[in-house]
């Protein structure tokens, strides 16, 4: 058993809190968003392990059907719907991360119904929102690749403290960051790999500031699943969080009612999220029961971020990779061997089964000048064509 160090010093004896030990795992960065491993009792009392994408800004714990299943997982309450996806509520009391009990009893708790995954952008079994871990201090330290959790108080603080209050009824932090001196209430969302703000907003900075790089069409990092090619993409040239100057940030526009009181309940308005562009270049700890989060920049977001071919990509009913429409900044060569309505067989030569918007993104980026080799399907024919990678934004 460990004693809590808290601020740097020790409590008296009288006011030391048993600590059990932190619970550390490996944490692989995938598309600029966290992806941990959970491990689950089965009925049968043997061990089951699953890898879940940490969503800050999810709304609950999201189990594919397979998992569940293999869990002895059943249903607990009426099916619902969201657009094609189909979910059913159920009863998961618990699971652990790097030996630590960590209770989920705290959020609702879905299966994802059907052979698809819920989320196409990794190759995931489940989601895990930041709801479920409101009683912990959780720590992501993108540059070392190590995710961390611990009962309040068990984890010296590091860093930086910003302010981060949340909901308890949805567990969305909220931050402020500062552009152009003006400052704007962003929901920490490690879920998506970029930045987003609503349209008119992006569409202000623009009107002020032309010389802002700028195109249309979320690819690469950027991309979004469900997006239709007419996102706005801006390279924001500095923000500012706490005393941090984080330069040359990718921010897409999402439409304007994505961030309203009804899709996410915050304890102020937001205007949009901070994503995984910004927050892979820190150590962050969130301190869910005190509001704050703890940072220490490591390094600033990646200049080549948007190198890509700008091939605006989603999965479609069937699963295969479609391509819904290609970059206004693309080269002038991918822009005549591609077509919206695509869909891309294989990346030089690799055919995944099936691809995530995430793995295919990864394949189609790399240094400017570099082609990439593509057998696509066009109109019931397997056609080779190429694309150039280029600097899009």
């Amino acid at each position: 058993m460990t004693l809590c160090v808290l601020g740097g010093a020790l409590f008296s004896q009288a006011q030391r809190i048993a600590c059990p030990a932190v619970g550390a795992e490996f944490m692989s960065v995938e598309g600029n968003s966290p992806i941990i491993t959970l491990h689950f009792k089965r009925q049968n009392g043997t061990t089951r392990t699953a890898r879940f994408a940490f969503d800050s800004g999810g709304g609950a714990v999201v189990l594919d059907s397979a998992l569940a299943s293999d869990l002895g997982l059943t249903a607990s309450g009426t099916e619902i719907r969201e657009g094609r996806e189909r979910y059913a509520p159920v009863n998961l009391s618990q699971a652990s991360i790097g030996g630590f009990p960590v209770s989920l009893s705290n959020s609702k708790a879905f299966i994802h119904l059907g052979a698809r995954s819920f989320d196409q952008r990794h190759r995931i079994e489940g989601l895990l929102p930041g709801k479920a871990l409101e009683p912990y201090q959780v720590v992501l330290d993108y540059p070392k690749h190590r995710f961390s959790v611990a009962s309040s108080g068990c984890i010296k603080h590091r860093g930086v403290a910003v302010d981060s209050p949340f909901l308890p009824a949805s567990g969305h932090p909220r931050i402020v960051v500062n552009v152009l001196n003006q400052g704007y209430g962003l929901l920490l969302d490690t879920g998506p790999g970029a930045t987003f703000t609503r349209r008119d907003l992006l569409e202000f900075w623009i009107a002020a500031h032309p010389e802002w790089s700028t195109t249309t069409g979320a690819s690469g990092e950027a991309n979004v699943p469900g997006g239709d090619g007419k996102e706005l993409l801006v390279r924001v040239p500095e923000m500012e969080w706490g005393p941090f100057h984080i330069r040359d940030v990718v921010v897409v526009s999402r439409p304007n009612e994505t961030y309203d009181s009804i899709h996410f309940e915050t304890p102020q308005a937001i205007v949009g999220a901070l994503g995984g562009n910004v927050l892979r270049g820190f150590r962050m700890e969130i301190d869910y029961p005190h509001g704050k989060i703890y940072l220490e920049q490591v390094h600033q977001p990646d200049e080549n971020d948007m190198n890509s071919a700008g091939l605006v990509l989603d999965i479609d009913p069937s699963n295969q990779l479609l391509v819904v429409s290609v970059s206004a900044t693309a080269d002038a060569a991918t822009k005549r061997n591609v077509l919206p309505g695509d869909v891309i067989l294989q990346i030089d030569g690799k055919r995944d089964n099936p691809w995530t918007i995430a793995g295919a993104s990864q394949q189609l980026s790399g240094a400017v000048g570099q082609t990439r080799q593509l057998l696509i399907l066009r109109d019931g024919l397997e056609v080779h064509t190429s694309v150039i990678v280029v600097r899009l934004l």
